[in-house]
């Protein structure tokens, strides 16, 4: 019986912390640079957007400017930037799409992401299950 008066207060114990933790919030950042690259590999932002790298600082400012989140971008993975079929393998114009894991941001509206000095993108709502936000940087 003490066992399992132990294990019971364990457990709302713990559910009583759960609840008190900020969810991460996953937004997709999608460079629309259009480079070429096989489809799946790793990337980066290229040409104009090289400043949109691994490692490269961003911040998420809400309405008013203030900073909500501030993290690195990592890296990315090559997806189909058009609606054309290539052949399997072959390098196409793609766009380098980063997922970032931002904690406790449940609505993207009027918040922005900004890359170094360089971007200010308007982060706007998803319609991928899973995913709060997506910022087109372009």
């Amino acid at each position: 019986m003490r066992a399992l008066v132990l294990g019971l207060a364990t457990t709302l114990f713990l559910s009583g912390c759960a609840g008190n933790e900020t969810p991460d919030s996953t937004l997709r950042v999608l460079v629309l640079d259009g480079n070429l690259r096989r489809l799946g590999e790793p990337c980066n932002g290229a040409g104009p957007f090289g400043y949109a790298h691994a490692d490269a600082g961003y911040v998420i400012e809400d309405r008013g400017g203030a900073e909500v989140f501030r993290g690195e971008l990592p890296n990315g993975t090559a997806e189909k930037i058009m609606d054309v079929d290539f052949r399997q393998g072959m390098r196409q114009p793609t766009m380098c799409a980063m997922t970032l894991h931002v904690n406790g941001l449940t609505k993207p509206e009027g918040h922005q992401l900004v890359i170094g000095n360089r971007a200010r993108v308007p982060i706007e709502p998803s319609a991928q299950p899973g995913v709060v936000g997506e910022a087109e940087v372009s």
